[in-house]
C-alpha cells in the first residue's frame, strides 16, 4: 500500500499535527507500505530519512506575504497579543493562520494533486488539512482525515471565513459547503486519537485509536520530584511562565523542566530551560504538568497518570480539552490571569496530598493505550 501524508501547517510553533504524522509514517513504514509526504517545510518541519517530502506552500497568517506574516508574529508576542486573542472555532484557527485564505489554498490543492499524481497514492491521511481531503476528492482517491469532538461544525464554526473555499468548490464542481468544517465529512474515515470519554462522537466512519504515542512506560514507586511545563506558541508569555515558576520552586527539592523555543536555554539550581526534553524520562517522575491543553499534551499527561494544571487561553479546542480533564478529576483547569506563583504552588501541593488526581489520571491513560495508538491506525487505513 502507498500513503501520502499531509499534515496542517503553521507559521507558529505547532508540533502536534506534525509529530503525529510522523508517527503514522513509521508505523506504517515498519508494515511494509510505501511513504511519501506532501508537507510544507515549516518551523515545525523534520526531514524523515528515506521518505521523499512533496513540495508545499508554507500558509502565513490571514493570508499575509510571507514577511508580512512574520512580522506579524513577532510583533504579536512582543506584545503578547496571544494571550488576549480568542479562537473561536477551528475554523476561525484555519482562517487565522491562512490555511483557507484564497491564494493559499488554491496553491496548497495544486501541489497536493501534483504530489499525488507524481506518487500514486491508495490512499491519503491528511492530518487535519481541508486542502488534502479536496485534492483526494478530485484526483478519485480514498482520504482518512485526523478528527477530534471541537471541530465538528456542530460544535463551533465560523463560515464567514470559507468564502474562497466556497468559491473554489464551485469553479471545480465539487459540492457546496456551509463551512469549511463539513469537508471533514467527505473523508472517508475519521480518525479521533482519543477515547469516546473524552470525545463523544457518534458517526459510522469514527474509529477512535487513543494517541500515536506508545511509551514503554515504567511507573515508579519512588517519591515524584519533578514538574514539567510546555505551553508552546501563546497562552502565557514565556517570560510570566519563568518567571512564576522560579519563584514557585527555585530552592526545593522540586525539579522545575520547562520546554520552550523562545529563550535560549540555561540552568540555574533545580530550574532548566530548553527546547525540548526526553518526557520518557521525566513524566515517570512528574507531580505535575503544566500545559496549554493542546491534544497532544493532555494525551501525554494521561498516558503517563500525571495530574495537568492547563491555562487553555482563549483558543476553543484547548478549552475543550481542559474541559475533559477537569470532568476527569485528573486536573486543573485556570484562567491566563490565574498564572502565578502561589496558585500554582498550592496546587501542586494539593496534588501531592490528594493522590485522586494521580489514580484518575492513570486510569484514563490505561483506557487510552488499550485502544491500540498507531498500530489501530494502519489497521484500519489498511482495511479500506
Amino acid at each position: 500500500m502507498k500513503v501520502l501524508i499531509a499534515p496542517m501547517s503553521a507559521m507558529t510553533e505547532t508540533s502536534g499535527p506534525f509529530s503525529r504524522a510522523v508517527a503514522l509514517c513509521h508505523e506504517l513504514i515498519r508494515k511494509k507500505h510505501k511513504v511519501a509526504f506532501c508537507s510544507p517545510e515549516d518551523i515545525n518541519y523534520r526531514k524523515i530519512e528515506n521518505v521523499k517530502n512533496y513540495y508545499a506552500p508554507i500558509p502565513s497568517p490571514f493570508g499575509t506575504p510571507i514577511f508580512i506574516g512574520k512580522k506579524m508574529l513577532k510583533l504579536g508576542q512582543f506584545f503578547r497579543i496571544q494571550e488576549d486573542k480568542k479562537i473561536n472555532s477551528f475554523e476561525h484557527v484555519l482562517h487565522f493562520i491562512g490555511a483557507i485564505s484564497k491564494k493559499y489554498f488554491y496553491e496548497d490543492v495544486f501541489y497536493i494533486r501534483k504530489a499525488i499524481q507524481d506518487f500514486q497514492p491508495d490512499v491519503i491521511y491528511a492530518e487535519f488539512r481541508i486542502s488534502a481531503i479536496v485534492a483526494a476528492k478530485l484526483e478519485g482517491i480514498k482520504v482518512v482525515t485526523g478528527y477530534s469532538y471541537p471541530v465538528q461544525k456542530s460544535f463551533a464554526s465560523n463560515p464567514e471565513y470559507s468564502t474562497s473555499v466556497k468559491r473554489f468548490l464551485k469553479e471545480n464542481n465539487l459540492q457546496p459547503i456551509d463551512s469549511v468544517l463539513d469537508i471533514f465529512d467527505w473523508a472517508d474515515l475519521k480518525i479521533v486519537l482519543s477515547s469516546y470519554e473524552l470525545e463523544p462522537i457518534d458517526s459510522n466512519n469514527i474509529v477512535f485509536t487513543g494517541p500515536f504515542f506508545r511509551p514503554n512506560i515504567k511507573f515508579t514507586e519512588a517519591p515524584k520530584n519533578k514538574i514539567i511545563a510546555y505551553m508552546g506558541f501563546g497562552t502565557i508569555n514565556i517570560t510570566t511562565m519563568i518567571d512564576n515558576l522560579t519563584k514557585a520552586f527555585e530552592n526545593t527539592n522540586i525539579e522545575v523542566y520547562i520546554a520552550t523555543r523562545q529563550v535560549k536555554p540555561y540552568k540555574r539550581n533545580n530550574i532548566i530551560v530548553d527546547e525540548r526534553f526526553d518526557f520518557n524520562q521525566l513524566m515517570p517522575e512528574a507531580i505535575a504538568y503544566i500545559n496549554h491543553g493542546g491534544q497532544n499534551s493532555i494525551m501525554t499527561g494521561l498516558i503517563y497518570g500525571v495530574p495537568q494544571i492547563i491555562y487553555p487561553g482563549n483558543v476553543f479546542e484547548r478549552r475543550y480539552n481542559a474541559s475533559s480533564i477537569v470532568n476527569l478529576k485528573a486536573g486543573i483547569s485556570l484562567e491566563v490571569n490565574g498564572f502565578n506563583y502561589v496558585t500554582i504552588k498550592n496546587i501542586v501541593n494539593d496534588f501531592i496530598e490528594n493522590p485522586i488526581y494521580a489514580n484518575n489520571a492513570k486510569k484514563s491513560g490505561i483506557q487510552l493505550l488499550n485502544l491500540g495508538g498507531v498500530n489501530k491506525a494502519v489497521e484500519v487505513i489498511e482495511a479500506l
